[in-house]
């Protein structure tokens, strides 16, 4: 080894002293001369010190490739250096930091599976964990931590209701526990997609084309046809998203509001249905009618009028002449009749003093230009009059 590194020295010093020659014979330097040896010594200098450098940088390397493996394989320092997540009962997950690989440890502190850069917990009812080794994926069981399905796809998914997505050659395919494929038909794998996880029994895939959606059932059949742009789980609802419309259907496949043109918000109680017009109204989780139109606010507007209001001094009189030509006049602001509304936030329309809706929210602006018309703005910079019946001034 000795004999290797001393030739190879040689061998790169010898092309380093040919370098040197050419540069000195570039500027009539002779080797003997006095410039020609200041020349050997500073580019001996420099070639040492980039070697040196170069030699301590790779060894830096390799000894933290090194150490890296053997820690993923020997218990090197302690638990604390890992975040830790309880698996189950008996079995922990350590999630080792700056590169170093997790492992598995069992109540007894015994590592049971080791060299892991990450888990998924599957779906309630199921006992295979989702890991990656750092190239492929493979699932173990929580209760051990003993690997029943090694790792060997590409990109693999949680088990959920007994199944699990695998991806194979761009297609999804689903596994039991056991690893066997149970559901084949040349389902697309899209990467946009957040995962295949069954819930009630259906689970969202794309068609063989990857451009249309559906749901299937636990035997790889379609109980909703690939008909649509994008199908996802919600709570306990299935969204679905058609060419700008959206509907909402139950995980027990009923229907709870139809394709609409517009889009969907959920709280613990109700649904918030906003529509193309901007218009708003509440459902109840199971579709009915609550609320038909949903306000946000409700402001008074005013007006400017043409009486000008000069600031006063002590006494109580107006100062209009040039002593007090600082002070800016304003003028009488008056209540207009009408109200705005907003439904959709930032989206806003006419509403009388007595409560009903006069104009839809479809402006993005609205003031009172006097004491029964109002500047209403389609986009920010223009706009059209209306009088308090809604009607354009023209």
């Amino acid at each position: 080894m000795k004999k290797f590194i001393k030739a190879l020295w040689h061998e790169l010093y010898a092309g380093f002293e040919t370098i040197i020659g050419w540069i000195a014979a570039l500027f009539g330097m002779k080797d003997g001369s006095k410039y020609g040896r200041v020349l050997h010594r500073i580019i001996g200098t420099a070639f040492a010190v980039v070697v040196i450098f170069w030699a301590a940088t790779t060894l830096v390397r390799f000894g933290r490739s090194i150490y890296s493996n053997f820690d993923s394989v020997f218990d090197f320092g302690d638990n604390d250096s890992y975040f830790s997540e309880q698996v189950s009962d008996d079995i922990s997950y350590y999630d080792g930091f700056y590169g170093h690989y997790g492992y598995l440890k069992n109540s007894d502190g015994k590592k049971v599976l080791k060299h892991i850069t990450s888990i998924s917990m599957p779906m309630d009812g199921d006992s295979l964990v989702y890991f990656s080794d750092g190239d492929k994926r493979g699932y173990f069981n929580m209760r051990d931590g003993k690997v029943v399905i090694k790792p060997k796809y590409e990109h693999a998914w949680i088990f959920s209701e007994g199944l699990a997505a695998v991806e194979v050659n761009g297609r999804i395919k689903f596994i039991n526990t056991e690893g066997e494929v149970v559901i084949d038909k040349g389902f697309a794998y899209d990467v946009s997609d957040d995962g295949y996880v069954f819930h009630d029994g259906h689970c969202a895939v794309n068609d063989h084309t990857g451009k249309h959606k559906g749901l299937i059932d636990r035997n790889g059949e379609w109980v909703i046809k690939p008909e649509y742009e994008h199908i996802a789980p919600f709570d306990n609802f299935w969204l679905i998203r058609n060419d700008g419309e959206e509907a909402i259907i139950s995980l027990g496949m009923d229907t709870i509001m139809p394709l609409i043109k517009g889009y969907f918000e959920f709280n613990d109680t109700a649904i918030l249905v906003t529509f193309a017009d901007h218009t708003q109204s509440v459902f109840s989780l199971q579709g009915e009618l609550i609320t038909a139109s949903q306000i946000r606010d409700v402001e008074q507007m005013l007006y400017e009028t043409h009486e000008v209001l000069y600031p006063v001094n002590n006494d109580g009189i107006e100062c209009k002449d040039e002593y007090y030509s600082y002070s800016n006049p304003a003028q009488r602001m008056e209540v207009a009749n009408c109200m705005r509304y907003e439904a959709e936030r930032g989206w806003y329309g006419l509403m009388s003093a007595d409560g009903r809706l006069i104009t839809p929210p479809s402006y993005v602006n609205i003031r009172a230009v006097g004491k029964d018309l109002y500047l209403c703005e389609t986009d920010y910079g223009r706009g059209v009059i209306l009088n308090s019946k809604g009607v354009r001034v023209k």
